[in-house]
């Protein structure tokens, strides 16, 4: 199983990826939500200038954020200068379309828009919005076609499934299924949200609190769709957040998405939410939770960092995935004892 991280990107990001590479990581993402991160492509330029084995990616490209040509032209640039090391990732917009007020969009138009980034990355044209597009770059710029760039869908249940199969796409997702395997025949990335505690340390402690706050934030924002349904401090957070304006709603449930708390999730976020809104453990738990993850039929987790220490965060979860294979080492030992 590959371990990966994935960021909500900011100016430091770079270094983190760098840091990435050093430390093992085999991929190394980024989320794409220009009002709330900082830019997409120059953070992942930066990257690809620092480092040269670790693959970089962008989790995801949305429909209604760019035009077409606009993030057709970014991957082309990006898979130019990070040469064999670059994958794309599409998906409905869930968080992206919150904060421009709409909604996301609907699977069949996800798997025409991949299927369009396709034939301009081929070199190719087509009719696009009631004109005909194309990507003309020249020998001058750089960047030639036909540009190869494995695609991955951000899909979390059977239609979202259904539109990476047909694609033979891989597919970024939550690890919602519990024990049961994995709910996708391909390869298959799972998301891991939390931190890595200390064999003495407290799960709400401050620092807990600090690297946990952003996965925590993600599974109230959530509500009753996520972990933390039926949970008192999940139906309060959804009370506050509907007594917002309207015409302001959508921006103050995400500010702050992913990658710091914002006021109103700080009120919410408890030892029993971390615990079960993240899956924060010891360095022990947390391997013993990829070993399950592993088992269960996950290619890769996709792990993202947060707080204020961002190196601490990615030096102890490497730590925890080695541990993974002395949990297959003692369950061997106890099978043939």
């Amino acid at each position: 199983m590959e371990i990966n991280c994935v960021f909500p990107p900011s100016l430091s990001t770079p270094d983190h990826i760098a840091l990435a590479e050093d430390l093992g990581y085999q991929r190394a993402w980024v989320y794409d939500v220009p009002v709330s991160y900082a830019d997409t492509g120059a953070t992942l330029a930066l990257a690809a200038h620092r480092t040269t084995t670790i693959r970089l990616g962008v989790s995801v490209f949305t429909p209604h954020l760019r035009h077409l040509t606009a993030n057709a032209g970014l991957i082309a640039y990006l898979t130019t200068i990070a040469p064999g090391r670059f994958d794309t990732g599409v998906g409905a917009g869930f968080t992206s379309s919150t904060y421009l007020g709409r909604k996301p969009s609907k699977w069949a138009y996800v798997e025409e828009y991949v299927r369009a980034l396709q034939v301009l990355l081929a070199g190719g044209d087509l009719e696009w919005e009631g004109a005909t597009v194309s990507l003309m770059h020249s020998p001058a710029s750089g960047i030639s076609y036909p540009i190869d760039t494995p695609i991955w869908i951000g899909a979390h249940g059977p239609k979202g499934f259904g539109v990476a199969q047909r694609l033979g796409a891989g597919v970024v997702t939550n690890p919602t299924h519990g024990d049961n395997p994995v709910p996708f025949a391909g390869a298959c990335q799972l998301t891991y949200y939390g931190t890595v505690l200390d064999d003495d340390e407290a799960i709400d402690s401050p620092r807990a609190v600090d690297a946990a706050g952003p996965g925590a934030s993600l599974a109230l924002h959530m509500g009753e769709h996520g972990p933390l349904a039926g949970m008192p401090e999940a139906e309060a957070y959804a009370r506050e957040i509907a007594a917002l304006p309207e015409n302001r709603r959508h921006l103050e449930l995400y500010r702050g998405h992913l990658i710091e708390p914002n006021s109103i999730d700080r009120r919410y976020i408890t030892a029993d939410v971390i615990r079960r809104g993240t899956m924060t453990g010891t360095r022990s738990d947390i391997a013993t939770t990829l070993k399950r993850l592993e088992d269960a039929g996950a290619s890769a987790v996709l792990y993202q960092p947060a707080g204020r220490d961002i190196p601490r965060e990615l030096r102890a979860f490497r730590e925890a995935a080695e541990l993974r294979h002395a949990v297959t080492a003692t369950a061997k030992e106890a099978h043939h004892a």
